[in-house]
């Protein structure tokens, strides 16, 4: 009998049922959506470890050739029940140009040339195919080509390349093409595409034969590696790391500067943390549009008590039960939640989808990850009873509210009494949360927990309001209390530290700002329906009609109100941003260059000598920079992390180092001679502005001033120490750190000069000869852009991925203006009898429909100017007042004219999903609205 009730209204009301479902869906969509993402952000890096990994778990770097031919010999024979196969591989990096007239050559400036046996390739691991290993050795002459090179190069089977190897080119014919897989794909380094080269053995070795004995002993030797295969296949032999390593590093006990690399663990670690952080923030930023679902859910049952009260007290009056009237209600609910969540979860798949295709562009422009879209059957199910869960748990809630109705007040349709019960138990629980509260957040001010200061002042509040509530008037306690923490929402930043931008704690900054802003505004709408009231004239009877309703319904005007302050809070918050980042591109310039304007790289077996580039015309000067990765440690993490490293020469500071954001004055009374200290001491280094930082957004402190810092070199595993002398403003270019030439020479044996900052001539077209540089030193494989090119790069992903999180955002506002379509139907139906009289009393059909338009129009425009301006008040307290930008130094920006657009958009949407409401209101017959009973 209850489920029969609870779906009656459903199956009467069928376009009401179907705009409460497509309402709640979007919250199911937008979980469902950002696990998706996440899962194919794994997956897209995960593939690597088939593609160009393949069986080997394992990589043996030696730190010298002396040292790779002694593991070589270690490892000679080697077996062990944790592995599954041993190959040794000499690599060099070097550049590659397709045969034919120069005028249509193409060229590879970044080609892993290899040397290693075919027949002992494809049997490693046990399985062939996944290899990708096939055919026999390459003869002299001949180079096997893996088809990302082929493609890039435009070559075939027969065809003819050219490689430079130590600056000699070297005529090969193609021999054949290898897929990108396994060992054919063989790459340990973060491009998502294997641009490999096979040649004959020994290649290497009679080129550098050939050279004179001065060119042969500067330039870097070839790289030779040992390829373990752990046990297992291709995914399950990486469960086998730790047993593999430890019988590999026993094999090579003897042998100095050696190190073991877990190339595969590290792999499918980073790909599963890279995972789970897309997935957190785009779950973060969807929490809003959730919880605007959430909001329009409980409205909706709100509305539905309101509407069915006098059936509801007459089921009371016939002996139902209050726990069933709440089984009713969440009869009814789970319907509406189960359908919006399982239509949710398709909705989400398409939303990943566009999330994934905009996201997959945005890497493209780095060109170091591919994304090949994926779903995770569990994510479809997490999302699935992730929205279930939600809704139901928002009925049930809002059920156990609306249930508690007087059976008589129900029946004759009278409001309830504004005041309750006052009970001494909840007397005491307010006083018992007010003084917890309390108690955390001065632990939380105290241990800089800017989350938990946000939260528990929001509880206290609340508990101290409800409590003077009690003994004095209502709404000034309430408005005072909720004023109270709106400041504090605002200002709580300068006293507890926002820096690292963590979108947790903007979510829940969001929430409270919205909630204390929404509770300030609802209990003082009359104030404002006056004002309202009295533009329009006393005799406007369509503003006192339209404004009228929702200033009765304080509880409903205020759900809505705060679901479009919540999601337009949000949006304006990020725009502003977008644009303020958007005004850093010439500081950016001048910071990451200093008095350079153009960054080249040339192979690091084949590098530029200096006095080449500074003959050039329009080159004014040139500094060459030794450059690596190396891994770091700090005090604050228990791993090391690799990030670049580059060496400076002296003349390098002479020309304009990169800005300084930190140093001490203590010390250094300018930053040309905190870079002066550094190129002549080599314990110092300067540590760039995203140092060891993951993922993106502004700068993070990882290291302070005279902090020890542990640097190791990934060929030898050797640790060295230096002291963080300053820190740079440059980033963008990933020079990484930067210590003395003298110093990086002792941190890398395996580092090259091969980094060239480059001072251009005033006038001169830098696009222009960045490259013109390219084309004339192609067997270098130099690579040239202006920095200028580089910022702008940057500074497009980063508005391209604030335009992602804009469109994201918009579902919350969908969500925001179905909810408000949803409530003018309900209001509709609710109010015809009301409407009939006024009607038959000679009110026109037009002035109704101008009433219902201004009533949705007013809680909108409230809601988007309170939205508007805590997002700018917020935003400005941010970038103008706070740390949570770093060192930035950023100018406020309001995005006036975009603004403009999107509020005038929403609006207008607003206004149209009302529109067909209105106009059935205005089309109520009165003869017929006042005698029906239903």
């Amino acid at each position: 009998a209850l489920a029969r009730i609870a779906l009656r209204g459903a199956v009467r009301r069928k376009s009401e049922t179907v705009l409460v479902i497509l309402g709640s869906l979007l919250g199911t969509a937008i979980i469902t959506g950002s696990l998706i993402v996440g899962d194919t952000l794994d997956a897209s890096i995960r593939i690597s470890a088939p593609n160009q990994l393949g069986p080997v778990d394992l990589v043996v770097r030696s730190a010298s050739p002396a040292s790779a031919r002694q593991a070589a010999s270690a490892m000679e024979g080697f077996t062990s029940a944790a592995t599954d196969g041993v190959l040794d591989v000499v690599v060099l990096d070097t550049s590659m140009a397709s045969g034919g007239p120069r005028d249509t050559r193409r060229a590879e400036p970044r080609v892993q040339l290899l040397e290693l046996s075919f027949s002992e390739a494809a049997t490693m691991g046990g399985d062939a195919q996944a290899t990708g290993i096939s055919g026999v050795d390459p003869d002299r002459g001949e180079v096997v080509l893996t088809r990302d090179l082929a493609d890039a190069l435009g070559r075939a089977a027969g065809d003819e390349v050219i490689a430079y190897v130590y600056g000699r080119p070297l005529r090969l014919t193609v021999d054949r093409v290898l897929p990108r897989l396994g060992i054919a794909g063989f790459s340990t380094g973060e491009d998502s595409t294997s641009r490999n080269a096979f040649v004959a053995a020994g290649t290497f070795s009679r080129v550098l034969e050939r050279l004179p004995a001065q060119v042969a002993a500067s330039v870097p030797p070839p790289q030779q590696l040992v390829l373990v295969s752990a046990a297992g296949g291709v995914f399950e032999g990486a469960d086998n790391t730790a047993a593999a390593t430890e019988a590999v590093e026993a094999a090579l006990a003897g042998v100095r500067s050696v190190r073991v690399d877990p190339v595969k663990e590290d792999l499918l670690d980073a790909a599963e943390e890279a995972g789970d952080s897309f997935q957190q923030l785009f779950l973060a930023i969807g929490s809003f549009a959730v919880l605007a679902g959430v909001l329009l859910l409980v409205n909706i049952f709100v509305m539905l008590a309101d509407e069915r009260k006098s059936e509801l007290g007459m089921l009371r009056a016939v002996g139902l039960r209050r726990r069933d009237l709440v089984r009713l209600f969440v009869i009814e609910g789970a319907m509406y939640a189960t359908l919006s969540a399982a239509l949710g979860t398709l909705v989400g798949i398409g939303v990943g989808r566009v999330i994934v295709a905009v996201t997959g562009a945005i890497f493209a422009g780095f060109g170091d990850l591919e994304l090949t879209f994926s779903i995770d059957p569990a994510s479809t199910v997490i999302g699935f009873v992730a929205g279930l869960l939600i809704a139901l748990a928002t009925v049930l809630l809002t059920s156990l509210r609306t249930s508690r109705i007087n059976i008589i007040r129900a029946i004759r349709e009278l409001p309830e009494p504004t005041g309750g019960r006052r009970r001494a138990r909840s007397a005491v629980a307010l006083a018992a949360g007010l003084l917890a509260s309390t108690a955390a957040t001065a632990a939380a001010v105290a241990g800089d927990d800017p989350i938990a200061a946000l939260l528990a002042p929001s509880v206290g509040a609340m508990c101290l309001a409800l409590l003077l509530a009690r003994v004095l008037p209502r709404r000034p306690v309430l408005s005072l209390v909720a004023a109270a923490l709106l400041v504090w929402a605002v200002v709580a930043e300068r006293f507890i530290g926002f820096e690292g931008g963590d979108i947790n704690v903007f979510v829940v900054q969001g929430v409270v700002l919205t909630g204390s802003a929404v509770t300030l505004l609802s209990f003082n709408q009359e104030t404002v329906g006056r004002a309202l009231r009295s533009l329009g004239g006393r005799g406007n009877l369509v503003t006192r009609l339209g404004t009228a309703y929702p200033l009765a319904r304080r509880f409903r005007t205020g759900l809505t109100l705060a679901t479009f302050t919540l999601v337009v809070f949000t949006l304006v918050f990020i725009s502003v941003l977008s644009s303020v980042f958007g005004t850093l591109t010439d500081d950016t310039v001048a910071d990451e260059a200093g008095g350079y304007d153009l960054l080249a790289s040339a192979a690091p077996s084949n590098p530029l000598p200096e006095g080449e580039l500074r003959r050039l015309d329009g080159v004014a000067e040139v500094a060459t920079l030794t450059y690596g990765l190396a891994e770091f440690r700090v005090a604050s993490r228990e791993d090391f992390d690799r990030w670049p490293l580059s060496g400076v020469p002296g003349d390098f500071v002479a020309t304009g180092a990169p800005a300084l954001s930190e140093y001490d004055t203590t010390r250094y009374s300018d930053e040309q001679q905190v870079w002066e200290a550094v190129a002549d001491d080599p314990t110092l280094m300067v540590a760039d502005a995203f140092f060891l930082q993951d993922g993106g957004g502004p700068p993070e402190q990882i290291v302070a001033i005279g902090d020890r810092v542990e640097i190791r070199d990934p060929a030898s595993g050797e640790v060295t120490r230096r002291t963080v002398a300053a820190i740079s403003r440059a980033g963008v270019a990933f020079s990484g750190v930067m210590v003395s030439a003298e110093s990086l020479d002792e941190l890398l044996t395996t580092a090259a000069p091969h980094r060239y900052y480059v001072a251009t001539d005033p006038g001169v077209d830098r696009a222009a000869l960045a490259a013109d540089l390219q084309g004339r030193f192609v067997a270098n494989g130099l690579e040239a852009e202006a920095f200028r090119d580089i910022v702008e790069v940057d500074t497009r992903a980063n508005q391209q991925f604030f335009q992602l999180m804009r469109g994201y955002l918009a579902l919350g506002l969908l969500v925001g203006i179905a909810g408000l379509g949803v409530v003018m139907v309900r209001a509709v139906r609710e109010r015809r009898r009301e409407v009939g009289v006024l009607r038959s009393l000679g009110l026109p059909a037009g002035k109704v429909r101008a009433a219902f338009l201004l009533e949705s129009g007013f809680v909108a425009v409230e809601g988007m100017i309170v939205g508007t301006l805590l997002a700018l008040v917020t935003s400005w307290q941010i970038v103008v007042n706070s740390d949570a930008l770093g060192d930035l130094d950023v100018p406020f920006v309001v995005p006036w004219g975009e603004l403009a657009i999107l509020l005038t958009a929403a609006l207008l949407a607003s206004l149209a999903a009302t529109a067909l409401p209105a106009q059935q209101a205005a089309r109520i017959r009165p003869a017929v609205a006042l005698r029906i009973a239903d």
